[in-house]
């Protein structure tokens, strides 16, 4: 792969291991109609407080998402950082983002591919609301993975599906940071297309996952919210990856007076 591969410029780096982008989420809509899909499909990752900590105890995932070509931010805490060292950014979150995309993709004629979702019913609970609330929005393809890993003539089948469809969205929603992973693994396999990590997003727009209230968003308080709905499934990725959020930080900046930066 002789050809230079566009990546945003990282901003800023949270706890010594990601550097993500600061944007707002009007910024963040008009980079992602206007990135380089060649010589290899582009990557967006939102990170998140889970996302940091996943890279800090993986250098595999470190670096994943240092080779995104985008690398938003999707947490209150790193939004709050970033801010005091004296960027204009704001969180993207995927309920947020997608809606500002499919609104822009309608006005464009962008077509788009969802990959991910539990199952077929979900998928079409999506694809209904989303005609619905965006007339006009081109759905080029959906496919609901198996809760296993594909078999390599089931990915060849589904990358040659999405090739021959030429969506100009791929969304991907199979969780983090499985899902990056899968992006970053797939970015040759699928062509000229922007690949978009955004884990329960699709759970949003089917209506089979609650949003938080809007004073919650803003409290950043959204993570208390889908605790308290999902505990059992999201009680280690809440608590214990807050506290570890928190020590790792504390240690990147032990480690940044240290070094005299």
């Amino acid at each position: 792969m002789g050809d230079v591969v566009y990546q945003r410029k990282r901003d800023f780096e949270v706890c010594g291991v990601v550097g993500v982008c600061a944007t707002t989420r009007k910024e963040f809509v008009r980079e992602v109609f206007t990135m380089p899909t060649a010589p290899v499909s582009a990557t967006v990752d939102l990170v998140g407080v889970p996302a940091v900590v996943s890279a800090r105890e993986d250098s595999r995932y470190a670096k994943m998402y240092g080779a995104s070509t985008m690398a938003a931010i999707d947490g209150a805490p790193i939004v709050k950082l970033g801010r005091r060292r004296g960027f204009e950014c704001e969180r993207c979150a995927a309920p947020d983002i997608m809606g500002l995309v499919f609104a822009e993709g309608v006005r464009r004629g962008s077509t788009h591919y969802f990959y991910g979702g539990k199952d077929d019913g979900v998928l079409a609970r999506l694809r209904t609301n989303l005609e619905e609330r965006y007339p006009g929005i081109r759905i080029a393809g959906m496919y609901a993975p198996p809760f296993r890993p594909l078999t390599e003539e089931e990915d060849r089948s589904v990358c040659e599906e999405i090739n021959r469809l030429h969506p100009d969205f791929l969304w991907v929603g199979i969780g983090a940071p499985k899902q990056e992973m899968w992006m970053w693994e797939h970015r040759e396999k699928i062509h000229d297309t922007v690949m978009l990590g955004v884990g329960a997003g699709f759970d949003f727009f089917a209506g089979t996952l609650a949003k938080a209230p809007a004073w919650m968003e803003e409290a950043g308080l959204e993570w208390l919210f889908r605790l308290s709905k999902e505990p059992k499934r999201l009680w280690r990725r809440y608590i214990l990856g807050g506290f570890k959020y928190i020590y790792y930080t504390i240690e990147a900046k032990i480690i940044r007076i240290f070094r005299g930066i």
